[in-house]
């Protein structure tokens, strides 16, 4: 257990109790919606601070708090839009290692410093997030590409972090986490601690570019085998706007090109080849768009990447396939005998609930829309809260070999609505995964 985590997590609480002790004394007792805004903010700026000071599990957890509406801010559920601006920095700016730490790590996996193995080297990171950072460089032959390196000793920190149920539960989103049972946190430890290891990352690189190879919109870096390792994996550069770039910055055709793309790799992924990427980061894909108008999106961070079982991928098939039936009878039957094939239904009796219904139509609201669906932040929020209701009731459960899936799902969902795009998403579906009825002949 780490406890300089757990001295971070309690500056962040007390960041709470004295902005809102301070609100009382000299301005309105309420707890009005503006006095949470700045009450958020303040715990949002303590977190970022520890968060980038420790890295590892708690800027995991802030990267999550800042884009994910299931997410836990210093013991509140949620957070505001102006906490998660302050927290959203840690996407891929977090504060930096120095370049001599970076280089014995190249130096102690490849066997050489950085300016002997790349024909460019630039000491200061692009990019610096959670586990490691990010270095342009340039090969011999002139290829431009880039660097992750594994932050020395995050590796010990991280395993700490995982032992601790209740901070796995953080990591999970609040409903969520508070939902599992161990063999769930467990799955979610195993999974999180696979990202320490580079040379899985670059299968699992390898994995989606095969699998997504033709597509006209997704884009994968190619991974240089002979400079990578455990903790060093080095990729052709990727060039393009971040996620919230392209949500100010582009026009909707733009947007709606990016949000499909991302909801093809991270919703039908896991659908159409069983391939799942767990951690759906908005700083983890660049939008590019093309002279011609075309868009490509580059996908990046597989560390936390695996296949899902063919028995898990079929019952999963089930649900959406009930979800986009037209008939409203056999398609709420169908959904419902899905999700409890899948092992998500918990109790039956509880199908007739408010909870239940509400998150079954948050569920199916892209789906069931034959044309444009507006997937926006507020949709993404409602998926959200829905979903923590239902679970909250007990009606629902997230075992151990679905946790991974629909965890990312709740993820993806909010990555997409920063987009605010309006997109066919019903159409896509069906184009992979059909409607799963069966011809007549």
């Amino acid at each position: 257990m780490s406890d300089e985590r757990k001295r971070a997590e309690r500056k962040v609480g007390f960041a709470r109790f004295w902005a809102r002790a301070k609100q009382i004394v000299t301005t309105d007792p309420s707890g009005s919606d503006e006095d949470d805004l700045l009450v958020d903010e303040e715990a949002a700026k303590v977190l970022a601070a520890q968060a980038g000071k420790l890295k590892g599990g708690l800027a995991k957890v802030a990267q999550l708090a800042a884009y994910d509406p299931g997410a836990t801010l210093g013991g509140k559920s949620g957070a505001t839009r102006s906490a998660r601006a302050v927290l959203g920095g840690l996407w891929d700016q977090a504060p930096a290692v120095s370049a001599g730490a970076i280089a014995r790590v190249i130096e102690e996996d490849l066997g050489k410093a950085p300016q002997a193995l790349f024909a460019r080297w630039e000491a200061t990171p692009l990019a610096s997030a959670s586990l490691g950072q990010v270095h342009a460089a340039q090969l011999h032959d002139g290829t431009e590409v880039v660097v992750k390196v594994q932050y020395p000793g995050v590796a010990e920190s991280l395993r700490a972090d995982l032992d601790d149920g209740a901070f796995l539960r953080k990591l999970a989103g609040s409903e969520v986490g508070r939902a599992l049972d161990s063999s769930a946190l467990t799955a979610l430890g195993e999974a999180v601690r696979g990202e320490l290891d580079y040379r899985a990352e670059a299968r699992s690189i390898g994995d989606f570019a095969t699998a997504w190879g033709d597509h006209p919109v997704l884009r994968f870096p190619r991974v240089i085998a002979e400079l990578s390792s455990t903790r060093v994996l080095t990729m052709t550069r990727a060039k393009g706007k971040t996620v919230i770039e392209a949500a100010g910055l582009g026009s909707p055709d733009v947007r709606r090109q990016a949000a499909l793309g991302i909801f093809e790799v991270a919703w039908c992924s896991p659908l159409v080849h069983g391939l799942l990427n767990a951690d759906p980061n908005p700083g983890n894909f660049l939008v590019d768009e093309q002279p011609d108008g075309h868009v490509h999106v580059w996908c990046l961070d597989f560390g936390c990447a695996f296949s899902i079982p063919d028995d898990v991928r079929d019952a999963d098939r089930e649900i959406w396939w009930g979800l986009l039936d037209d008939d409203s009878g056999t398609a709420a039957e169908r959904f419902r005998m899905g999700i409890a094939k899948a092992g998500l239904l918990a109790r039956a009796d509880l199908l007739a609930s408010t909870a239940h219904r509400d998150w079954e139509r948050a569920l199916a609201a892209p789906f069931r829309t034959h044309g444009d669906f507006h997937w926006d932040a507020t949709y993404a929020t409602d998926l959200a809260s829905a979903t923590g209701r239902v679970l909250a009731l007990g009606g629902l459960a997230l075992p151990a070999k679905v946790l991974m899936l629909w965890r990312q799902r709740l993820g993806a969902a909010a990555v997409i609505g920063m987009l605010d795009a309006k997109a066919p998403f019903r159409r896509i579906l069906v184009d992979r995964i059909g409607t799963g009825k069966k011809a007549l002949r």
